[in-house]
């Protein structure tokens, strides 16, 4: 099955480290809205025949919508695509966003996981990040969306920042482990161009994060977590038993997903495309029975396999039974020499059904992926 992703680009404030499209002018919520709802409808007649079981809503700050504001968004989805009964959906929240009526009232909704955009719990932390939220809200919230019946809850957090400690980030880890959750994301920082983050940096006011600190970091969060119960099953994402987020797998396993609103991105029939990144121009586009798209490529079968090991490398590995079924290829046979170089250092393990990067290996994925394959 298939995923769909929709992104919400509202935000009460724009982090100085976030790269992806967000607004902070709500003025044309409503007229977003509506042209959501057309997007869909006009991109279900291509959909025909193909079913759905993660929904995604991302941003943005998708919480900053109210339960009728969702109402409206589910009641289109469910009457124009076929979508699963038992079908994950997720909403990203920031903790600033919540109180208890808002997160109950979502309860009546399809909603059955939210994602916290916690960062830290450490207030300094999150002033330097420009959140608008506090460690106490973040802690609150968790505990709200716990109190009103929601079970499959995940936090991300980040490590790396310009004058965190290994200590300050030890007890992020160890707080985020007594709530009780399910998943946890644990991301580097990362200073991407364009950002105010990028900037500050190029401007001599805030230095990156010692390297091998943030080394020591990673493979602390690695084994904390995997002591704690939560499975490894992404670089950055660790869960319980069976509480892996169904819906990003499916970009890690080369699955189909249609994306929808402004900046989303698709991969339907070895397509993907990008829709653009202005709301204005995304609004007009669809309103006038437009392609929204402003980036297009066909996945050509090399582009593809080159994916699926990028991919299957910096999450659950490489199932060889899928690869060459999509490739008509013998991973075992054609990778042998990196395979036996990997396994033999301690980089990867191997079994009759699966090579994948152990958590040494996990640690330098995109140095083995370059130099390997």
């Amino acid at each position: 099955m298939s995923g769909i992703y929709l992104h919400i680009p509202f935000c009460d404030t724009k982090c100085i480290y976030c790269d992806f499209y967000s607004i902070t002018n709500h003025s044309k919520k409503n007229e977003f809205i509506d042209s959501l709802l057309k997007e869909i409808e006009q991109k279900s007649f291509s959909l025909r025949g193909k079913k759905f079981d993660t929904i995604f809503f991302g941003g943005g700050t998708p919480s900053l919508l109210s339960s009728d504001e969702f109402k409206k968004i589910f009641d289109c989805l469910y009457k124009h695509l076929s979508i699963s009964a038992d079908s994950e959906i997720t909403i990203e929240a920031n903790p600033g966003t919540l109180n208890y009526e808002k997160l109950n009232s979502f309860r009546e909704l399809p909603i059955n996981r939210i994602s916290f955009g916690v960062q830290s719990f450490n207030d300094t932390d999150l002033k330097f990040l420009s959140r608008i939220h506090s460690s106490w809200q973040a802690i609150k919230a968790v505990k709200l969306a716990q109190d009103v019946g929601y079970s499959n809850l995940s936090i991300d957090l980040i490590f790396a920042l310009p004058n965190q400690s290994f200590e300050s980030w030890n007890k992020n880890l160890e707080l985020a482990v007594s709530l009780g959750l399910k998943h946890l994301s644990a991301y580097s920082l990362i200073f991407e161009e364009g950002t105010p983050l990028f900037n500050l940096r190029e401007a001599g006011k805030v230095n990156e994060a010692n390297i091998e600190l943030e080394a020591k970091m990673y493979e602390h969060t690695i084994n904390f977590f995997e002591s704690n119960g939560f499975n490894q099953y992404e670089i950055s994402n660790f869960a319980k038993e069976n509480f892996e987020c169904k819906h990003n797998l499916k970009y890690w396993t080369h699955k189909e997903y249609i994306g929808f609103g402004p900046s989303a991105s698709s991969y339907v029939d070895n397509h993907r495309w990008t829709n653009v990144k202005n709301l204005n121009s995304y609004i007009t586009s669809v309103n006038e029975g437009k392609d929204v798209y402003e980036f297009r490529e066909f996945i050509d079968r090399q582009t593809a396999k080159d994916e699926f090991i990028f991919l299957g490398l910096r999450s659950t590995g490489i199932d060889f039974a899928s690869f060459k079924k999509k490739f008509g290829n013998d991973f075992l046979t054609k990778y042998k020499k990196p395979i036996d170089i990997l396994t033999s250092t301690g980089f990867a393990s191997l079994n009759q059904n699966y090579f994948r990067l152990t958590s040494k290996g996990y640690i330098v994925c995109d140095e083995i992926v370059s130099s390997y394959f």
